[in-house]
């Protein structure tokens, strides 16, 4: 029990949120206590600097080294903090200011419509008046009713977002669809984020895998009371996930993915029995297998979804996020990888970087004359950041009208406002203080850049290893596909321009959308497609990047823009040479 006297009272504002807390607990664990929305990309170490708040009344501990980087001496002077480092020493009022905030985030459910032939795991036998359910073959209920439904839950367990499809296996029809963000948001954005707390202690191990846990089982009660219908009538479930998900949902021990070689402890498909996950009554668990180390079973079903595994034309496929998972191959072989692309684009560690959510920054196009910039924002309300497609149009834009050079040096030639320094660091303001629903102007900075540098250059090298595997170059594949939701908003001619995809024919590219959760629903309708999941596996091979020969040098080579080797894309160097781009030092003569 709590000693009520070492413990302080806590208002949140605006949300009028309010409880009493031990001594030394930190604002944001009170806020995720509490359901307050507050941005924590890091999970909650200081690393990020994306949890502010403003201490409007209350006695403050001395600031970290860390809060004056992020916040600045005038901001501390101010009462702001970050939640994740400020200890409670007395009772407070918190103000969550809207950029702290995570907002409605856009949540990709849509995906291809891939035909499968229905042939589930679950039947029904009517005998008189009740109905005998079958799980392969096996009863597993009785009924006392002719009329029985049966249901199955197909799950895409995304890093930060869940989409839960409820099916009627009796016909294949997807009678509703539910999405959440992940409720592990609040310990890490990213996954390597969320390994390190978990490893900490088997305390925080089993809070993730609870979290996880509860959140799909909300999910499904969400997607059943929109139908009108029963969780006791779901009788399957599939859930897919990358290999850090999988683990958190299973309660399999993350700590092996932590240190090299990164392997999982089991790569194979898991048939579980309701008791285990408990997600419902009578609902048994299938999870499709991995193909190895961070290519998890949302890849598996996203190349089940495209088809690639069955296509005698080369194919590519990209799924695009916090960890890039891309399959090159056709029918007889493939190959895999997996890019650590790092969080840059969902944000992390960008000074106005944020997902897509309400007031993100989601498009922009730049004047060449004036260098002005023109804004899209999701939801058309004022901007609060920049998300990542807008970041990649913004790199793109940059380059094309020389307020940065090929190098990624932003640059101010004809004294443009708009270009300035601050505390020596170079920046390019997108939306003045006036525009923005926040208290700054909104900006990206060099350091900025130099972080989505190493993302795109991630993605590009391990593009351009796989394609080196197979013996094949851009021009080749017939079938291009770009998965996930970043996936299907970035702007694929932006992409190009930096370098950050190879040059593909533009029009080739099919944006699939979530094409991970399409091959769950395929594996809940089909044995067929579970069979075929198996294959998958057995016949990608998967290339660890990291110890590759020659990667670190592709990597290094893709960190300039669209590349150093511009004989790589000579298409797009002949369109930038009729814009205003600026070759930097290396790409001079």
């Amino acid at each position: 029990m709590v000693d009520m006297s070492t413990s302080h009272e806590i208002v949140f504002q605006p949300d009028g949120k309010r409880e009493s807390f031990p001594e030394k607990t930190t604002i944001l664990e009170a806020a995720r206590v509490l359901g307050v929305d507050i941005n924590s990309i890091c999970g909650g170490t200081g690393a990020c600097g994306k949890c502010i708040v403003q201490v409007i009344s209350g006695k403050l501990p001395p600031s970290k080294a860390v809060e004056e980087k992020y916040i600045g001496a005038t901001g501390l002077k101010n009462g702001f903090r970050l939640g994740c480092l400020l200890r409670i020493i007395d009772d407070m009022v918190i103000k969550v200011p809207k950029e702290s905030r995570t907002g409605t985030q856009r949540l990709q459910t849509e995906g291809l419509d891939t035909f499968v032939e229905l042939d589930t795991m679950v039947s029904s036998v009517v005998d008189g008046i009740s109905t005998a359910i079958l799980y392969d073959g096996e009863i597993i209920r009785r009924l006392e009713s002719r009329d029985a439904r049966i249901l199955g839950f197909a799950v895409d367990i995304g890093s930060t977002k869940l989409a839960g499809y409820l099916m009627d296996l009796s016909t294949g029809e997807m009678i509703a669809v539910s999405t959440a963000m992940n409720p592990q948001m609040p310990y890490g954005e990213d996954i390597i984020s969320r390994i390190a707390v978990a490893i900490q202690s088997p305390e925080n191990q089993d809070r993730l895998h609870r979290s996880l846990v509860e959140g799909v089982k909300h999910l499904l009660h969400d997607a059943c009371f929109e139908a009108g219908k029963s969780p006791e009538d779901v009788y399957d479930i599939v859930l897919v996930g990358n290999t850090v998900m999988q683990h958190f949902v299973l309660g399999t021990d993350t700590y092996p993915l932590s240190r090299n070689p990164f392997m999982p402890e089991d790569i194979g498909h898991r048939n579980l029995k309701p008791h285990v996950l408990n997600l419902s009554p009578n609902g048994r668990v299938y999870v499709p297998p991995l193909i190895a180390g961070f290519i998890g079973a949302d890849c598996v079903a996203a190349t089940l979804a495209t088809g690639i595994h069955k296509n005698d034309e080369l194919s590519f496929l990209m799924d695009i996020g916090t960890n890039t998972e891309i399959v090159v191959g056709k029918r007889d072989h493939m190959v895999a990888c997996s890019c650590a692309s790092g969080p840059a684009f969902e944000g992390a560690h960008i000074k106005h970087g944020m997902r897509a959510a309400t007031g993100a920054i989601e498009g922009v196009w730049v004047s060449p004359e004036s260098r002005e910039p023109r804004i899209k924002v999701i939801d058309d309300s004022m901007a609060v950041g920049i998300c990542g497609s807008g970041l990649i149009d913004l790199l793109s834009e940059m380059l094309k009208t020389g307020i940065m050079d090929s190098s990624g040096r932003i640059i101010d030639r004809n004294s443009n406002p708009r270009i300035r320094k601050q505390d020596g660091v170079s920046e390019y303001v997108v939306a003045w203080r006036r525009d923005t629903g926040i208290d700054s102007d909104i900006v990206i900075t060099q350091l900025d850049v130099r972080e989505l540098q190493k993302g795109k250059a991630a993605i590009f090298s391990g593009s351009r290893m796989l394609m080196k595997k197979m013996g094949v170059s851009p021009r080749d594949f017939k079938n291009i596909y770009m998965a996930g939701a970043f996936g299907t908003y970035i702007n694929r001619e932006s992409a190009l321009n930096i370098g950050m995809i190879p040059e593909f024919s533009l029009q080739d590219i099919e944006q699939v959308g979530n094409a991970a959760g399409t091959g769950a629903r395929m594996t809940l309708l089909s044995r067929k497609a579970r069979r075929e999941a198996q294959g998958i596996r057995e016949k990608t091979d998967y290339i660890e990047l990291a110890t590759s020969k020659g990667y670190n040098k592709e990597y290094i080579d893709a960190l300039m823009f669209p590349h150093r080797d511009l004989s790589l894309f000579p298409d797009t160097v002949r369109k930038l040479d009729s814009t205003c781009w600026v070759k930097g030092r290396i790409h001079t003569g």
